[in-house]
């Protein structure tokens, strides 16, 4: 099963929400479909759940806060102080979880259901109830543990790790929603704006300037694009919100729309 911890493969899974046909019909939209698919990283996360041309299926779409790439190799100091990406703390949030479901009618609307971060659920290791955006990280800790054990280490053992951490979150996700997921794509800080960069930026409209330090999000009211950091700064902040952590699931959600109509055009 693919998926992508870098932009790549996540352009590949969000451009079922608009025509691939008309997409690679044209002259830049093929250079941008050989950006995106230079390296397509595999996972074995998603059990098996056949799926044919033309029926429905669901995805799992994940932004994971990770400070390493799909290889599990330590991003550049220069490019997470560019993102402002703030201090490691050691931890794999999945801070961005959507449920995405594709109808098997081309007329038909997909359906897209966002998970707050923050909810707590019973996680399907079974060690109770955890905010859902730690079942990740849990994974990946109790299978590192295992490893090494074994004497896996290096970017070997954050492959493998990840790997597990995968598992663990489609595992919970489909327990808490009672679907089964055909599909997972998985996007890293340095690969949303990798993605955003590669679609020449996506189209966003603002009630009112936004400035936030946490973030680094500086952006005046009205219609304009946005790409790279910026981009990510727009989907990343949260203080300064009236309504928490379901503004950023919002603010996320109308990109995700951006994004399909800018794939569109």
């Amino acid at each position: 099963m693919k998926i992508a911890t870098v932009a790549r493969a996540g352009a590949r899974v969000l451009v079922v929400l608009a025509s691939v046909g008309a997409l690679i019909a044209t002259g830049v939209a093929w250079s941008v479909q050989q950006h995106v698919t230079t390296t397509i990283v595999t996972s074995d996360a998603v059990t098996p759940h056949p799926v044919l041309i033309g029926q429905a299926f669901t995805a799992l779409l994940v932004g994971l806060d990770a400070r390493t790439d799909a290889n599990g190799n330590p991003l550049p100091p220069a490019l997470l102080d560019a993102i402002h990406a703030g201090p490691d703390e050691g931890q794999l949030h999945t801070d961005t979880i959507i449920l995405l479901h594709v109808p098997a009618l081309p007329g038909e609307p997909a359906v897209a259901v966002s998970i707050p971060r923050d909810s707590y659920v019973s996680l399907a290791d079974g060690s109770g109830k955890h905010k859902i955006n730690s079942a990740y990280n849990r994974g990946l800790v109790a299978a590192e543990q295992e490893l090494k054990a074994q004497g896996v280490a290096g970017p070997e053992l954050d492959k493998r790790g990840r790997e597990a951490g995968r598992t663990a979150l489609i595992a919970t996700v489909e327990s808490l929603t009672g679907t089964s997921i055909d599909h997972y794509a998985e996007i890293n800080l340095a690969g949303f704006v990798e993605l955003t960069d590669a679609i020449g930026g996506v189209p966003v409209c603002l009630n009112k300037p936004v400035h936030d330090t946490y973030s680094g999000v500086d952006l005046p009211a009205g219609y304009q694009t946005v790409s790279g950091p910026v981009a990510l700064a727009f989907v990343r902040q949260r203080h300064g919100l009236d309504g928490g952590d379901l503004d950023p699931i919002a603010r996320q959600q109308a990109f995700i729309a951006g994004l399909t109509q800018r794939l569109q055009s």
